[in-house]
């Protein structure tokens, strides 16, 4: 509740020129305001805590629209596409000034930045040196191992994890193993979103994961242009190690199976929320059932169901990995990932799919319009109309599944299909001048704006279906997918993760804190998937 300052005064006044007149004491004028200062202050607080609520739980949030007013303050350039990035380098950037060029400053900038986990090796520690009299060499429990005998033999003296050595030990196999994190040589790690301590054992063995984080034997200097493959071990170089990005199909995600939660109008699941509202479509006043799933990934689906109800089905955050057919209604995604999604209504006006940020592996509405926006679909495209913006359409546009016609009319804009047809004939529209694009003897409506679309074949970490990394780009795909969209950002359906951007923004963040000459190398690890073992035979 709020006090009451006018009447607060009317109390406190008189005692504070009493107390003035009788002694002149300052320290106890000031005495008599401090209630009257404390209650304005919480007030105060309590009116920024409404304003401003501190929904990261450490005090720092903010409004988005204040982040670069605060950045000019700082003379912090912000260049994260997230706004959880955006807020951890205003937060941390008087912290990173001060470690600037350590390899601590260097993981913590990549992680807040980009968002996600990454393993940091120092390129002159890769690169096979000589010897020198003068170099300390620590002892073994730095390293965090056990001490060698000093009567042990040559053989086993050279087995110091500290010695330079360039020839592999191949009696002994090198890898990363959990260890306690008291260990002098540990190191900490998420994987599969849990924190794991590790250490590195037999740094002179054979490597059991080549040219990933767990990989430290030294090499010769490659002095190739640097990219995610070579040109790695230099003294100049500084490697992060990233698992590659799942995509919406994790292995992380729970499940729910659909014939438990077939029927239901409402519904607050630990994994699966359902909600019945009404929505106008097409005209008509519908039921529009809502299924979200509430974890961090897209939630699991299992099983094969048929709505039958005419209906709006609207799914969000879901992985639906069977079959799901829609008798009536009409069908709307966000943030999905499904195997196949069949919808038998017949509308060419209004869309019966609707997606947004999702990944089809067979879409079929052979007499309905389907409406597709940074959607990626794999092996099957049906539609009456078509129009896609931002997408990766990988297999041939067809009418139905009678013949090859290409889908009647719609646009397509910005995207990856598998023709450009040419400019139709400015005389006769629908005179055939491709036999590719026609649909019922004539030249397809389907309009495709050339100058932004592509038929470069794309390059995935995975193509198939249900598996962690499908549908999310390769490193090595073309860059017309990792900066082919309207905005700027990747194609697809991982577009609003911003994977690419934020590696982008990672490589431009720390140029500002990494000695002149020196570059960064962001290099996808997928033995950062899993967690190590917690031992290994030596």
């Amino acid at each position: 509740m709020t006090p009451n300052y006018g009447e607060l005064l009317r109390q406190w006044l008189p005692a504070v020129w009493r107390e003035r007149d009788q002694t002149g004491d300052l320290g106890k004028l000031l005495g008599v305001y401090g209630e009257l200062l404390d209650a304005l202050q919480a007030t105060i607080e309590q009116r920024l805590y409404d304003n401003f609520p501190d929904r990261d739980g450490d005090g720092r949030h903010c409004q988005d629209w204040l982040l670069p007013y605060f950045a000019q303050l700082l003379d912090v350039r912000l260049v994260s596409p997230d706004q959880a990035g955006r807020r951890a380098e205003l937060a941390d950037a008087v912290a990173w000034r001060q470690r600037k060029g350590t390899r601590v400053s260097i993981e913590a900038i990549a992680e807040a930045v980009g968002q996600f986990e990454v393993e940091i090796q120092e390129g002159w520690k890769r690169v096979a040196i000589t010897p020198r009299v003068d170099r300390a060499l620590l002892p073994e429990a730095a390293y965090g191992e056990p001490g060698i005998a000093l009567d042990a033999t040559p053989a086993m003296r050279a087995r110091h994890p500290g010695l330079p050595a360039a020839s592999l030990d191949l009696r002994t196999c090198s890898r990363a193993v959990q260890c306690d994190a008291g260990n002098s040589g540990a190191h900490e790690t998420h994987f599969g979103g849990q924190a794991v301590t590790w250490r590195q054992v037999n740094r002179h063995g054979v490597p059991c994961k080549p040219d990933s984080f767990q990989d430290v034997s030294r090499r010769t200097v490659d002095l190739r242009t640097p990219d995610w493959r070579r040109g790695l071990y230099h003294p100049r170089r500084v490697i992060l190690y990233l698992p590659p990005p799942e995509g919406l199909c994790s292995a992380q995600a729970p499940s729910v199976q659909w014939s438990a939660v077939a029927g239901l109008d409402t519904l607050d699941g630990e994994h699966l929320r359902i909600r019945t509202g009404t929505t106008v479509w097409n005209g008509i006043s519908l039921p529009m059932i809502t299924y979200t799933g509430l974890a961090d990934v897209p939630v699991r689906m299992r099983g094969v169901v048929e709505f039958a109800a005419a209906a709006v089905y609207r799914f969000e955050n879901l992985w639906l990995d069977n079959k799901v057919t829609i008798s009536q209604g009409a069908a709307r995604l966000v943030n999905c990932a499904a195997r196949q999604l069949h919808v038998s209504t017949a509308e060419r006006d209004v869309p019966v799919i609707e997606a947004r940020a999702c990944l089809f592996k067979k879409v079929e509405a052979a007499r309905g319009l389907v409406r597709l926006e940074y959607a990626t679909v794999l092996a099957t495209l049906l539609a009456e109309r078509l129009e896609a913006s931002d997408s990766i359409l990988v297999p041939a546009l067809h009418k139905d599944i009678l013949d090859d016609d290409v889908p009647g009319a719609g646009c397509i804009r910005y995207s990856r299909l598998f023709h450009i047809p040419p400019a139709p004939d400015p005389v006769d529209p629908d005179l055939v001048n491709d036999p590719v694009w026609v649909a019922q003897g004539k030249r397809s409506a389907l309009r495709c704006y050339a100058g932004t679309c592509t038929t470069e074949p794309p390059l995935f970490w995975s193509d198939h279906f249900g598996e962690p990394g499908c549908g999310v780009l390769h490193p090595d795909c073309a860059p017309v997918f990792q900066a082919g969209a309207e905005d700027g950002g990747e194609l697809g359906a991982c577009h609003d993760y911003r994977y690419v951007l934020r590696q982008r923004a990672v490589l431009d963040k720390l140029q500002e804190f990494l000695p002149v000459g020196m570059a960064v190398v962001l290099v996808a690890d997928r033995s950062l998937a899993c967690a190590p073992p917690r031992t290994t035979k030596t």
